[in-house]
């Protein structure tokens, strides 16, 4: 499963893949993240989740997203945080911005949140957390 959005012949800024099988998802946020593609992510998400037989983890490579001043209301329609399926959200950017929108974003949620420097300290810190779960 690959989703990955066209919108107005613009591709729009976010790609939804299985990135280990029935365990990992990898949301990569580039350039302008809107309200309206945080909708649709969100829905896709939750679609994934809600058809989950064990806990999922979220990869959010976040590396080339620009800095967003609407993160409230991207926060707002955020729903998939609180979902029983899902365990933990890595987030991986070396932007200080992002960062602090990813915990506005996500300080709140039912899952664990780990923010990381980069997508590749993220994706292990992953890793060794499915290592220990198995």
């Amino acid at each position: 499963m690959t989703h990955a959005y066209v919108q107005s012949g613009e591709a729009m800024s976010y790609e939804l893949e299985w990135h280990t099988s029935d365990k990992v998802l990898l949301l990569t946020l580039s350039g302008n993240y809107s309200v309206d593609e945080a909708k649709e992510a969100n829905r896709l998400i939750l679609d994934e989740l809600d058809q989950a037989d064990n806990l999922v983890f979220i990869l959010i490579d976040a590396m080339n997203m620009t800095r967003p001043y609407n993160f409230g209301e991207i926060r707002a329609v955020q729903s998939f945080m609180d979902h029983r399926n899902l365990s933990h959200i890595y987030v991986g950017t070396g932007d200080r911005l992002v960062k602090l929108a990813m915990m506005v974003i996500f300080n709140l949620s039912r899952a664990y949140l780990h923010i990381c420097d980069d997508t590749d300290k993220a994706n292990f810190m992953l890793e060794r957390q499915l290592n220990i779960r198995r």
